[in-house]
């Protein structure tokens, strides 16, 4: 071989090393869960009670993907269910400057971010209880369908931010969403501040239909861990300046076996204003929750069951579901 062509394949494997260097890096995972459950309901809720078949399955194939900029590194999700796309998000880590992302549907983020940290073995105490369409369960969060993000991490402290226009929701590029609504935003900080412990607390701003109604949020939590045995507790508010305050605390336990196994108990109580301008009727609502799991390698087996008493404070609306799940990851 001459030097010529010695010299161009040296050069060109120099700039396809390169061109690699900055190349972006795609994967896919995936998981898939099959449950069987049980729905008992009372009052106006026998509606709901399960009458038809009782087994269901979840599917995800998740994307990602990532690459260097000259501001940072760039990262996509897409999370296909199956059928279509159920939520995607795009980030730009910058570093010491902190991360922005564009959410479509992953949440995670602002006061959401701690919308319940009392520990679990399994699912969330108010998991499947059918509070209805629209409605939150009584947890914050001002959405996520088209909402901005800012996080960052300043010594034991992380900071998340977040902005959503209401009325937009999840769009395809070059799309605008509907108006006459109004917008959403929050914050959170949380701490480790000694091993084991964790804080946090939230403030946000919810939109609502009405551009003129002020609906605000604010919650706190801290859980503490030794050992295998983890506990926290947690409480959160929502006032509206037309009506629907409430007021929730929350307490929970969970305790790790063995490297395998784990169980979980906790309980929520949700209080609506007796006196006031938003004065009502309504009765306290009651819930609890018992949950296992068992994980070998990429297979887990789960369980919960939780109940609820005197749903969205109407007496003896009552509600108790189990879950038993068998799941798997690749």
């Amino acid at each position: 071989m001459n030097k010529l062509k010695i010299v161009g394949l040296s050069a060109l494997a120099g700039s396809l090393a390169i061109t690699s260097a900055y190349a972006g890096e795609m994967s896919v995972s995936g998981s898939a869960k099959a449950t069987y459950t049980t729905r008992d309901a009372s009052g106006g809720n026998a509606s709901v009670d399960v009458t038809g078949n009782n087994f269901g399955m979840n599917k995800l194939l998740s994307f990602n993907g990532s690459g260097d900029v000259d501001m940072g590194t760039v990262s996509v999700f897409f999370g296909n269910n199956g059928t279509s796309q159920s939520s995607a998000s795009m980030s730009l880590d910058m570093g010491d400057m902190g991360t922005l992302t564009l959410d479509n549907g992953v949440g995670g983020h602002g006061i959401g971010s701690i919308d319940d940290k009392t520990p679990t073995a399994n699912e969330e105490i108010w998991d499947n209880i059918g509070y209805g369409t629209g409605h939150d369960g009584f947890r914050v969060g001002v959405g996520n369908a088209g909402a901005l993000a800012y996080g960052k991490t300043l010594g034991v402290v992380t900071v998340s931010a977040d902005y959503i226009k209401q009325g937009g929701g999840s769009l395809e590029d070059g799309s605008t969403g509907a108006g006459g609504k109004g917008s959403g935003k929050s914050i959170a900080l949380t701490a480790s501040p000694i091993d084991g412990l964790s804080v946090g607390a939230g403030m946000g701003d919810v939109g609502t239909a009405n551009a003129s109604t002020d609906s605000d949020q604010e919650t706190a939590f801290v859980t503490y861990a030794m050992g295998g045995f983890t506990a926290g507790y947690h409480v959160a508010e929502e006032k509206t300046s037309a009506a629907g305050d409430w007021e929730s605390t929350q307490w929970g336990v969970s305790f790790n076996i063995n490297d395998s196994m784990a169980v979980g108990y906790g309980e929520r109580t949700v209080e609506f204003p007796k006196d006031g301008d938003n004065a009502t009727t309504l009765v306290d609502e009651e819930l609890k929750g018992i949950s296992a799991s068992y994980t070998a390698g990429s297979m887990s087996i789960k369980a919960n069951m939780n109940e609820v008493e005197n749903q969205k404070g109407t007496s003896k609306d009552n509600q108790e579901v189990m879950e038993l799940a068998v799941s798997f990851a690749f």
